[in-house]
């Protein structure tokens, strides 16, 4: 009942802000949240403060990288727990005038001091902390494809950060449930919980050394970051509780642009993150189901669901053997997202049977800790971009003074072996895969999602329901979702989903079938939080994901 109420009042709240913007509704299936429709330009992120502010930024002549760098730098304020200028990100970026797709990857990267090779990274603490790259990639994408200042664009974070913001039930939760992991760093603490207590909702947030932060950036740019006054603070910090990053760290460190991860499924073209990140377990995923006539299956069979764990499994074979920094090893991108490798992994697949045994893939049940925008401009151009911390508030510690909530991306090498291990300077690899998608040479979606392992399963599934099932994007993204990336053999494996939202009988044939079955009673964001917009006959059509407080505002 709780989740109910959360999601209606988010529904009110887009409603109250919408009606003030001049937004418009239309859905084709009753949805919680109803799907925005627009003609000009369109922002949906995961916080309705920061797609309000991407909004603006459209509005005032920006293009989509403008609106997008600008949503970033707020929702790094406003979405504490899940990103922030002590993190890092991808961004995928379609420019309509020059024909062109590129991604920047701004991930994080081990610090060039070496550490032993099997360390056991800590969950929390400086040394778990990687080198941030999110301030690196936005200015360069700001730099390279937008057509505003650094200080236009950070100036309405920094006003949030300064002012403050009403705290969500959601944020509050996370606040909550993580106040044990934050109380060892007492700046952390006065930034989430400055009574002693944990904020509650409908209190009021404010870090205002982070605006400070933010205003020195704006003037200095990104230099401010990793060569100023604020690289000096972080590497104090960091030698003062035995981490790793020092100076030399933050002054090398750059922000890459990339070649995209890219396919084809139904005629679509899809463009996703490239190595170290996953887009090209999207893109085998999709090529793998393109064997099958999902439509003929059904939404919500049983047969339909067993077929995703089995394609899931395999395409997840890859992501610790073969997936790792391309700037270390060679990751055959091209041979991983090409169909003929597809049809190889997917020949062994039955549809009345499970695989006796395949590789475990172990879960990661966090699913605040990571956040997508995406945006659509006037002129065509279209953006997905997704940020992370890694964990919960990433390391739970903040460098005193600045208000930079640092990232424990370095857990992400444990257990990682060959082409995915650890390395001095190296970035490590994670599912994030924020993704376009494009029809006959004309953009047609822009999406993504947090969620850990649930990345992957829960984008194809998105991009399934758009093409296969000709869901509108709210529809989409709010049709329950299901997850399992290994199979152990019947009475093994263990396939988690929104059961409640399934019929009965799908969950009985998936026990007949062999599975253990985890049912989730609500759409629950175990299953991560999609925002995404898709343009179809010259409108926009927005959708945000009730599992999180998305918020979709257009034009």
């Amino acid at each position: 009942m709780k989740g109910l109420k959360r999601c209606i009042s988010i529904a009110l709240v887009a409603l109250f802000l919408a009606a003030s913007l001049g937004i418009t509704f239309a859905q084709k299936a009753p949805t919680v949240i109803p799907e925005v429709v627009s003609s000009q330009g369109m922002v949906a992120s995961a916080h309705p403060l920061a797609s309000q502010i991407g909004l603006g930024i459209l509005k005032a002549g920006g293009n989509a990288v403008d609106a997008v760098v600008a949503t970033a730098f707020a929702n790094s304020v406003v979405e504490p727990n899940a990103n922030g200028i002590g993190g890092e990100g991808y961004i995928v970026i379609y420019l309509k005038g020059e024909n062109k797709a590129t991604s920047i990857d701004y991930r994080s990267r081990a610090s060039f001091n070496k550490a032993a090779p099997d360390e056991r990274w800590p969950a929390a603490g400086h040394r778990s902390v990687a080198v941030p790259g999110t301030v690196a990639g936005l200015a360069l994408a700001l730099e390279k494809y937008g057509t505003m200042s650094l200080a236009q664009v950070i100036a309405p974070a920094i006003k949030l950060a300064e002012e403050g913001f009403v705290v969500s039930e959601t944020l509050a939760g996370v606040i909550a449930d993580n106040f044990k992991r934050a109380m060892p760093n007492a700046y952390l603490m006065s930034i989430i919980a400055p009574s002693g207590l944990p904020l509650e909702a409908g209190e009021i947030y404010k870090n205002p050394d982070l605006a400070k932060t933010l205003r020195l950036i704006a003037q200095e740019g990104s230099d401010a970051f990793y060569k100023g006054e604020i690289a000096k603070a972080i590497a104090a910090d960091m030698k003062a509780n035995k981490g790793l990053i020092d100076e030399n760290d933050l002054a090398t460190y750059k922000a890459i642009e990339r070649e995209p991860a890219s396919g084809t499924y139904r005629g679509y073209d899809i463009v996703s993150a490239p190595a170290p990140v996953g887009g090209f377990l999207l893109i085998q995923s999709l090529n793998m189901l393109e064997n099958y006539n999902l439509k003929f299956l059904g939404f919500d069979s049983a047969m339909k669901l067993h077929l995703f764990s089995e394609v899931l499994a395999r395409a997840f074979d890859d992501y610790y053997d073969v997936l790792g920094d391309p700037d270390f090893v060679d990751v055959p991108m091209k041979a991983l997202t090409s169909q003929g490798y597809a049809n190889a992994k997917a020949a062994s697949i039955k549809l009345d049977a499970m695989t006796l045994k395949y590789e475990k893939v172990n879960p990661n049940s966090e699913h605040w800790s990571t956040t997508h925008m995406s945006v659509v401009d006037k002129a065509g151009n279209v953006v997905a971009l997704t940020q992370t911390l890694s964990s919960f508030f990433g390391a739970a510690v903040a460098v005193p003074g600045t208000g930079i909530i640092l990232n424990n991306e370095m857990g992400n090498f444990n257990g990682k072996k060959g082409s995915s291990a650890y390395l001095p300077g190296k970035r490590m690899n994670t599912t994030i895969a924020p993704t376009l998608i494009m029809k006959d040479g004309q953009s047609f979606a822009t999406l993504g999602t947090p969620g850990a392992m649930r990345i992957i399963p829960t984008l194809t599934q998105i991009v399934t329901n758009l093409i296969d099932y000709g869901m509108g994007i709210q529809e989409a993204i709010e049709a329950p979702r299901m997850y399992c990336t290994y199979l152990q053999g019947p009475g093994k494996t263990t396939i988690e989903l929104e059961g409640a939202l399934f019929p009965k009988k799908t969950l009985d044939d998936l026990t007949l079938l062999g599975y253990k079955v985890k049912s989730y009673d609500k759409r629950d964001l175990y299953f991560g939080g999609v925002q995404g917009i898709i343009i179809k006959e010259g409108k926009l059509y927005g959708g945000a994901d009730p599992r999180r407080d998305g918020a979709v505002f257009g034009y």
